[in-house]
């Protein structure tokens, strides 16, 4: 096709007109859309669709994939696709010489070949310098990150500082939080207390779109157990009421493991473990209603030689799962939930192998010792992919749509390199598919 915004999607041929005196009627031709609307409808839709729609024609795939078009686009979440594309890395932590400063650090994964570790520029991880001009004694911890934006807590030693910052790496705009709230409970170790959430629309506050950060507290006394809860809203730009909403059903003193939020489906998702069973809490976004689910009798509940993580089947959320890796059995196995439309969610009884370590052995050479410890690091909320690794023996890449290792990342740890990583996945209004030359 050629021409200007004026072009058309070409009907169907029109039929032969029929003979007189005989033959059926004429049927009355559909109009087509002109192209320009159809890319309009296009930018409003799921990634799944804006790619059915650039596959139908050579003029429709160059108008997609041309960077021009990435300013109008308003994708919708997929309710039930992953995209893979929308992760671009990881990001870490590294300490530097003085063993003080903290530097952020992007795992590239978008170029071909090994991975790259590259420093974020000051200009675009949206970390103002200091002051001085000077780095060091500062320290820059990731504490949560969704749909391009990222949550991290700047501490300067000298002089005494510490703030919250929500930054935006892809423009190095960043917004800080005044400071955030204390709670009257105890903190309860092993509990991530901090939840990113990224607003769709609305003005952008510091160039930064619209967010709020949840601060969440766990406070356990055996059979008295419940949630202490103060949102910030960069609209509002404050801190909103303390509350507290008691947790149903959920039962113990402690956590065993640590384990990070899941965001899906308007909701934020817990993983409790603690010695006498394993829960997963619920917490309604808009409705600040909380339920709790208790996992099968059945499901392991230990604090060594195993390691936890929440991951949804779809992008959507629907139906959870809780992936664990046994160091004695060396696999990773995935507990599922299964929903019905009329019915409520439920455990399934006995859990599916996802990895077995045969798998991790094609990507070495050398021989692996009878055991080896499993690190279940995070699952990757849009692109349904899970980062885990094997103590020196690399990292690993697992897409939970095949549910096989994609990449492995070989090598042991840096020494300076810090436990703390966070998947980065970009936003899925700037997301743009690439074309072969080929329309299949």
């Amino acid at each position: 096709m050629a021409g200007g915004g004026g072009e058309v999607v070409p009907g169907p041929p029109r039929p032969q007109a029929a003979a007189r005196g005989g033959g059926r009627p004429r049927k009355r031709q559909t109009p087509s859309l002109p192209l320009d609307i159809v890319l309009e409808i296009a930018a409003r839709t799921d990634p799944a669709t804006l790619v059915r729609c650039a596959s139908t024609c050579g003029d429709m795939r160059g108008r997609v994939a041309d960077p021009a078009f990435r300013r109008r686009l308003r994708l919708r979440h997929a309710a039930d696709r992953f995209v893979p594309s929308l992760l671009r890395g990881h990001l870490e932590v590294r300490y530097l010489s003085d063993y003080r400063s903290v530097a952020l650090h992007l795992v590239d994964i978008t170029g071909a070949g090994d991975t790259t570790t590259a420093r974020l520029p000051t200009a675009a991880d949206g970390f103002p310098p200091h002051p001085d001009g000077k780095t060091a004694g500062r320290q820059h911890q990731p504490l949560a990150s969704r749909d391009g934006l990222l949550l991290v807590r700047t501490t300067d030693w000298q002089p005494p500082h510490d703030e919250l910052r929500v930054c935006d790496p892809a423009t190095g705009r960043s917004q800080a939080l005044p400071p955030e709230p204390t709670f009257p409970g105890a903190a309860q170790k092993n509990w991530d207390p901090y939840v990113l959430l990224v607003g769709d629309g609305g003005a952008a506050v510091d160039g930064v779109r619209p967010f709020q950060v949840l601060k969440v507290n766990l406070v356990m006394s055996g059979h008295h157990c419940y949630l202490e809860i103060q949102t910030f809203s960069s609209e509002d730009v404050a801190w909103g009421s303390y509350a507290e909403i008691r947790t149903p059903h959920l039962h113990g003193s402690s956590l065993l493991r640590r384990v990070t939020p899941l965001v899906a489906d308007g909701a934020v998702y817990w993983l409790c473990v603690t010695k006498s069973a394993a829960y997963v809490l619920n917490l309604h976004i808009s409705t600040a209603q909380v339920t709790v689910t208790t996992l099968p009798v059945s499901f392991p509940c230990s604090d060594k030689g195993i390691d936890y993580l929440l991951a949804t089947a779809t992008a959507g959320g629907g139906e959870l799962m809780v992936l664990v890796a046994d160091g004695k059995k060396n696999n990773i196995c995935a507990w599922a939930q299964t929903r019905k439309p009329t019915m409520m969610a439920k455990w399934k009884q006995r859990p599916q192998v996802v990895v077995e370590s045969e798998a991790m052995l094609r990507f070495r050479n050398a021989r692996w010792s009878a055991t080896f410890h499993v690190y279940l690091h995070w699952f990757a909320e849009r692109s349904g992919l899970v980062l885990f690794s094997c103590g020196i023996d690399g990292e690993f890449w697992l897409d939970l749509r095949s549910m096989e290792i994609v990449r492995w990342f070989p090598g042991s740890p840096d020494l300076y390199r810090s436990t703390e990583c966070l998947p980065y996945e970009m936003d899925l209004a700037s997301w743009v598919p690439t074309f072969s030359s080929t329309i299949i």
